[in-house]
C-alpha cells in the first residue's frame, strides 16, 4: 500500500505595525503550523510534531523524548523500525549524545530535531487514538506538558471531533 504525503501550503503571517506607536508586531502564533485544525483537515503526526518543536523546542531531547518521537515516526510510517535517518533516529542519537553533554546550552533541543518534522517523514498520516496510546507507552507513560505524547493525545483528540 503506497502512501503519499498531500502538499500543503504554508501561510506566513506578516507582521503588523502598529500606528499608534509604531513598533512592528509579530503574529503570536506560528500560522503556517496547525492548519489542519483550522481549515478541517485532520492533524497529522508530522504536524504534531512540528507543534512541539514550537511549543516545548527549548527543552533538550532526552530518551523518553527520543522514545516518543522514534514511535510516532513508526506510526506515521507503517514501518516496524525507525528509518535511517529519519527524525526517530536523529532523536535517538541526540538523547544518547545529551547524556553526556554538561552545559545545557551545547544539549541538543527538540526543535533541532522537530522542526520540519512533516518533510523529514517519508509518510506522514492522520493521528489516531491508538497512535497516541503507542508514544505513551515508548515514553513510558511520561507526557510532559506540549510534550510529544501530550501533543499526539491533544490531536488524536482533535481529529477524533471531526
Amino acid at each position: 500500500m503506497s502512501h503519499a504525503q498531500p502538499e500543503k501550503t504554508m501561510s506566513h503571517a506578516q507582521p503588523e505595525k502598529d500606528t499608534k506607536y509604531g513598533v512592528v508586531l509579530e503574529p503570536a502564533v506560528p500560522t503556517g503550523l496547525g492548519s489542519a485544525a483550522i481549515d478541517g483537515d485532520p492533524i497529522t503526526i508530522g504536524e504534531t510534531l512540528e507543534a512541539v518543536a514550537v511549543s516545548v523546542g527549548n527543552k533538550a531531547v532526552d530518551q523518553n523524548d527520543a522514545d516518543a518521537i522514534a514511535a510516532a515516526e513508526i506510526r506515521a510510517t507503517g514501518e516496524t523500525t525507525v528509518r535511517s535517518g529519519g527524525v526517530g533516529e536523529t532523536a535517538q542519537a541526540a538523547a544518547t549524545l545529551n547524556s553526556q553533554v554538561m552545559r545545557p546550552q551545547d544539549k541538543t533541543k527538540l526543535s533541532d530535531i522537530l522542526t520540519g518534522a512533516t518533510d523529514k517523514l517519508s509518510v506522514d498520516k492522520a493521528v489516531t487514538k491508538e497512535d497516541a496510546e503507542a508514544v505513551h507507552v515508548a515514553a513510558e507513560m511520561v507526557a510532559e506538558p506540549g510534550g510529544v505524547a501530550a501533543s499526539m493525545t491533544t490531536a488524536a483528540n482533535l481529529n477524533q471531533l471531526k
